[in-house]
C-alpha cells in the first residue's frame, strides 16, 4: 500500500453496523481507534467485544453515520457524522481519527470534506469536533482545524486519579468524608447503581437537562438537553446491553429533591480504568460540599466494586474553579486538555 492508491470511502449507517459480514471493516476501524489511542498519556484502550458492542447498541437520541477511508483495502481512517434527535438540532458533532501511520497523506481533509457535505445537507449550522493535546504544546490537530475554518470555543484539563491496585481506599479521602459530614446538614447522599431509583428518576432527568447551561462551555453552540423517564432507560438499557457498568450518587435536600449528581461508567470486560462522565450541583445548593460529597460517594462505591480499577479520567474547564478544587483533593492530576473546535455556517 501506498499514498498513490485510491483512497475509498465506506458510508456505514447505524442499520449497517449489525450485518455480520461488515465485521473485517469494523475490526479495521477498530485498529485505527486502538492505534490513535496508544498515544495517549494513560490507558485509554478498549477491547474489541466493547467496541463492536457499543457501535452496535441501538439508540434514538443520535443518528450516526460512520465514514470508513480505505487503501489498498486497509482502513486508514474514520469519520463519524453524529447528529443529536432529541436536541440541539442545529448541531452536527463531527469526530475524526486517522491512523498515525497514514497522516499526512489526505486522509483527514478527505474524510472532513465529506462529513462536512454530509452535515451541509442535513441544514445543520453547527459543527463541531474535538481532539486531544499535550498539557503546554499545541496538537498538529491545531494546524488541521485551523486550515479547515474551525475556531478553538473550548477546552478542558483532563485529569487522572491513580489508585493502589489493592483496592485501599487513599488516606486523604478518610478527612475529606469527615467533612462532608460536618457541612451535610439535611442533605443526604443517595448512590445509584445501573440504574436511578424511579423516586428519583424526575429529579435526575431535571438534573441531566440543565447540565449544558449551568457547565462552563466557552462559545460551544450548545444548549440544553432534554432528558425524560424513557431517555434515561434507553440509556441504562444501552449500558446494560454493552456491558458498562454505570453507577453514581445524588444529593437530596430536605425535600427529598435531587439537587446535585455525578456518575461514572467502566467497561466491565477492561476494567482497569473509568470515566467520570458528569458532575453537577445545582447553583441555589453549592457551598455545602455537595460535589465533594457525591464524588466522594462514588469513588468508594468504585474502589468496593471495581478494586482493580487503578485510574479515574475527568475534565474540567479551567475556569470551573470549585469542581477543579473538589478533584484537586481527592488526589486527581493534570494529564492532557481536550479541545473544542467549531465552524459555523450559513445553510444553503
Amino acid at each position: 500500500m501506498s499514498v498513490s492508491d485510491p483512497l475509498v470511502i465506506h458510508e456505514l449507517l447505524p442499520e449497517d453496523l449489525v450485518r455480520a459480514e461488515i465485521e473485517p471493516l469494523l475490526r479495521g476501524v477498530w485498529e485505527v481507534v486502538q492505534a490513535d489511542a496508544a498515544l495517549r498519556p494513560y490507558d485509554d484502550s478498549e477491547p474489541w467485544e466493547s467496541f463492536v458492542a457499543g457501535v452496535r447498541a441501538p439508540r434514538t437520541d443520535k443518528h450516526l453515520t460512520r465514514l470508513v477511508a480505505t487503501r489498498a483495502g486497509i482502513v486508514v481512517g474514520v469519520g463519524d457524522v453524529c447528529l443529536p434527535l432529541l436536541d440541539n438540532p442545529h448541531l452536527a458533532e463531527l469526530g475524526l481519527v486517522v491512523h498515525p501511520d497514514h497522516r499526512r497523506t489526505g486522509v483527514g481533509t478527505r474524510l472532513l470534506a465529506e462529513q462536512e457535505r454530509r452535515a451541509a445537507a442535513t441544514g445543520r449550522t453547527s459543527w463541531t469536533g474535538g481532539f486531544p493535546a499535550p498539557l503546554e504544546d499545541p496538537a498538529p490537530a491545531h494546524a488541521f482545524a485551523a486550515r479547515h475554518g474551525y475556531d478553538v470555543v473550548s477546552g478542558e484539563r483532563l485529569k487522572c486519579l491513580t489508585l493502589d491496585p489493592d483496592g485501599s481506599l487513599p488516606a486523604a479521602w478518610t478527612a475529606l468524608g469527615a467533612e462532608v459530614a460536618a457541612h451535610a446538614g439535611a442533605y443526604r447522599i443517595e448512590p445509584f447503581d445501573q440504574h436511578v431509583a424511579p423516586a428519583r428518576v424526575e429529579g435526575f432527568c431535571a438534573l441531566l437537562s440543565r447540565f449544558h447551561d449551568e457547565i462552563p462551555l466557552g462559545e460551544l453552540d450548545l444548549h440544553d438537553m432534554a432528558w425524560d423517564a424513557a431517555r434515561l432507560a434507553e440509556h441504562e438499557a444501552r449500558m446494560d446491553a454493552t456491558q458498562q457498568a454505570w453507577f453514581g450518587a445524588v444529593a437530596l435536600d430536605a425535600d427529598d429533591t435531587v439537587v446535585a449528581f455525578t456518575e461514572l461508567a467502566l467497561d466491565r470486560a477492561h476494567p482497569v480504568r473509568t470515566w467520570v462522565g458528569g458532575t453537577l450541583v445545582l447553583p441555589e445548593h453549592r457551598g455545602h460540599r455537595l460535589g465533594l460529597a457525591v464524588k466522594l460517594a462514588s469513588h468508594t462505591m468504585l474502589r468496593r466494586a471495581y478494586p482493580g480499577c487503578t485510574a479515574v479520567l475527568t475534565g474540567n474547564a479551567d475556569v470551573n474553579a470549585p469542581m477543579n478544587a473538589v478533584n484537586e483533593r481527592l488526589g486527581y492530576v493534570p494529564v492532557e486538555r481536550w479541545v473544542d473546535v467549531q465552524k459555523r455556517v450559513v445553510p444553503t
